[in-house]
């Protein structure tokens, strides 16, 4: 009977440990838009160069996207761009850049040792742009 008890409960805590550990695992990726909205698309067409968008476009934003996977960070701003109600984005490059500093003190008796810790993350640039003939 004890058993049966004891199981009960470590049950619903295991599932929980184990939802917990995927939301904050994964790919984190932070991204940043400036730019206007409209109601949201369900198609976004991909470009890698401005020169290659046939269709006549206004600018509606521009997008920057912070992380270390470079297919979590394309997909994660085209899903932006699409909510955002982009029809089409244009990826500018990419670039690894330095995200803080992190001072490390030990003290050893009379001397202390400081060292310091550069991270860097890897950051993707786009354009959200919407179609004249959609505007």
């Amino acid at each position: 009977m004890l058993r049966a008890n004891v199981n009960q409960k470590i049950s619903p805590l295991i599932l929980l440990m184990i939802l917990f550990l995927t939301a904050c695992g994964g790919d984190d990726v932070d991204v940043n838009y400036l730019g206007d909205s409209y109601t949201p698309t369900s198609h976004v067409d991909v470009y890698f160069s401005e020169d290659n968008v046939t269709e006549g476009y206004l600018v509606m934003g521009h997008a920057t996207a912070d992380g270390d996977d470079t297919e979590a960070l394309q997909e994660t701003l085209i899903e932006k761009a699409r909510e955002s109600g982009a029809d089409g984005i244009i990826f500018e490059g990419f670039d690894r850049v330095e995200t803080g500093e992190q001072s490390i003190v030990s003290d050893i008796g009379d001397t202390s040792i400081v060292s310091t810790d550069t991270t860097s993350v890897l950051e993707v640039k786009a354009t959200f742009i919407k179609y004249n003939k959609n505007l």
